[in-house]
């Protein structure tokens, strides 16, 4: 039991220690263009890289029809 306490505070104690008493944030204007281009490249890049998978399940199950004849 005291083991479990023991753990439990050192992994608690360096969290609540990280986290700060007040956050003043600040987001310049530029960082709203920022996260839209993020977004974008995320989703162009998982477009392509379906698109890449799709074809290449496609090309396999055509060899497999075409193979049978």
């Amino acid at each position: 039991m005291r083991k479990k306490i023991i753990l439990t505070l050192l992994l608690l104690v360096p969290l609540l220690l990280a986290i700060p008493a007040r956050a003043s944030a600040y987001a310049d204007p530029g960082t709203g263009a920022f996260m839209y281009q993020a977004a974008y490249a995320a989703f162009l890049g998982g477009s392509f890289y379906l698109r890449k998978l799709l074809d290449r399940v496609w090309h396999k199950r055509k060899r497999r029809i075409f193979s049978r004849s």
